[in-house]
């Protein structure tokens, strides 16, 4: 009994970090404000295709592109030079909520095991004293002519 009683002491505890960590998650998660971008966001080198440019020696041009998958295809966007550093910070976003996402998932799993795992930590079985009353024995129902 004593032994059970601790072990659910110990997962008490545990499962109220857990819960409050859940909930901190859950508080970081729902202060985004938005706009986001899915998708990934790459910089990649190219060729103008000029034979006197420097891109034909090897020093290629930065280019920036926004990948998404449409229709379960992966697309490229070309991103301009003005908009390629808030374009950036959106997907960077983006990926942040998708993470904290996951975070509250895991955690979620965690709370429901600890939780399982306290109720059964705290269960004891019926064993009636020695000489106690027997259970009733079910009566069969008789049936109808």
């Amino acid at each position: 009994m004593t032994n059970s009683l601790e072990k659910a002491s110990r997962v008490r505890r545990r499962l109220r970090e857990t819960a409050h960590e859940l909930v901190a998650r859950v508080e970081k998660l729902i202060g985004e404000r938005g706009p986001l971008l899915r998708g990934a966001y790459q910089l990649r080198g190219t060729r103008c295709g000029k034979d006197t440019c420097k891109c034909a020696r090897g020093e290629l041009h930065p280019t920036a592109v926004l990948i998404v998958s449409e229709d379960g295809r992966r697309r490229s966007y070309y991103v301009r030079p003005s908009e390629r550093a808030e374009v950036q910070r959106r997907v960077e976003r983006y990926q942040g909520v998708r993470a904290a996402r996951a975070e509250v998932n895991r955690l979620t799993v965690e709370v429901l095991g600890a939780a399982d795992e306290f109720l059964e930590a705290l269960l004891e079985p019926h064993r009636p004293e020695r000489g106690a009353v027997a259970p009733m024995a079910r009566r069969r129902r008789r049936k109808s002519p």
